[in-house]
């Protein structure tokens, strides 16, 4: 999934790729880390250095986040790098019955996330030393 990709979905189609972020990372299929850099890198296109500066962040923290599957964020970081997709950090419980079977839409849009992940974790450790 590339910018441009994002740029032809409508309102709706956006609307429904963040709330299926949102339900990969609820069921622990993406970690806070892995939505962070795909709504930075993908559907914003912005570097961690420019997105850090816009969310009055430090470069580290956001690389943290996105890095370390053990990073420990605080709910004001965790709120500022959310807060332009207009998503916030909440309590939620499990389900106590089991979640009704992915339809096509779903399915193609969590392959889409899960793909353009793959491809920014590909990206960065190539430009790595």
């Amino acid at each position: 999934m590339k910018r441009a990709d994002i740029a032809r979905l409508t309102a709706l189609e956006r609307k429904a790729l963040l709330e299926e972020l949102a339900a990969m990372v609820a069921t622990g299929e993406l970690g806070l880390g892995d939505a962070s850099r795909i709504l930075r890198g993908v559907m914003l296109g912005m570097d961690r250095k420019t997105f850090a500066q816009a969310m009055k962040l430090s470069t580290s923290v956001v690389a943290t986040l996105e890095d370390d599957p053990k990073a420990n964020p605080t709910l004001e970081t965790l709120n500022k790098v959310f807060a332009p997709f207009g998503g916030k950090v909440a309590l939620s419980f499990p389900r106590l019955e089991e979640p009704p079977p992915l339809d096509d839409a779903k399915r193609q849009r969590r392959e889409m996330l899960r793909a353009a992940l793959a491809k920014s974790r590909r990206r960065r450790r190539s430009a790595a030393p």
